[in-house]
């Protein structure tokens, strides 16, 4: 008996690898909006991982490059909330730009991991590039070593970014803009 168990498993399987794949669901047809591909090595992607490389370096040319003037970005930071939701900062593009150099007046050694970066096309048209990294530096104020977990979600139109949207816990960066005013 153990003898015929062998083969048949291994006809079995071979079946199985020959037979043909049935998907249950195609995004292309579903009616679900919110439905759609992935990739990781897409244009949207690289472009991503250019500006993460870029604001490593205190370089925002990228900046101006990939988003519109009108950029909203929202975040939890400055009490920037109002019934229930967060508002975008403002300054569009150059005050974004602005507030990334800013970030190496109080750390050194800013370095964001860039292996996890996806564009989302969804069955509806939008499209969306997620990042979810860790985030290091060392203050220059409390001389402490910080990583913090972040995610970065790009909401595109066309080639540009027209919204950003930034979760991280800002506790250190509070911390280390609070030990910069001290005398």
């Amino acid at each position: 008996m153990k003898k015929l168990l062998l083969p048949l498993m291994v006809i079995a399987a071979m079946f199985a690898c020959s037979s043909p794949e049935t998907k249950t669901a195609d995004a292309s047809t579903s009616s679900d909006p919110h439905s759609g591909t992935f990739s990781s090595q897409d244009e949207k992607s690289a472009k991503v991982k250019e500006l993460l490389e870029a604001y490593m370096k205190n370089d925002s040319s990228k900046i101006y490059e990939y988003y519109v003037d009108t950029v909203q970005i929202y975040d939890q930071m400055a009490a920037n909330q109002e019934g229930g939701k967060t508002k975008a900062n403002p300054g569009g593009r150059a005050g974004f730009a602005a507030n990334e150099r800013m970030n190496h007046d109080f750390y050194s050694n800013i370095k964001v991991t860039t292996d996890n970066i996806m564009t989302l096309k969804f069955a509806n048209g939008e499209e969306h590039t997620g990042v979810w990294c860790v985030w290091t530096g060392k203050g220059k104020f409390t001389n402490k070593e910080v990583s913090a977990p972040l995610h970065l979600a790009f909401i595109w139109q066309g080639d540009k970014i027209v919204r950003e949207y930034r979760f991280f816990d800002p506790t250190t960066l509070y911390e280390e803009v609070a030990a910069s005013q001290k005398k």
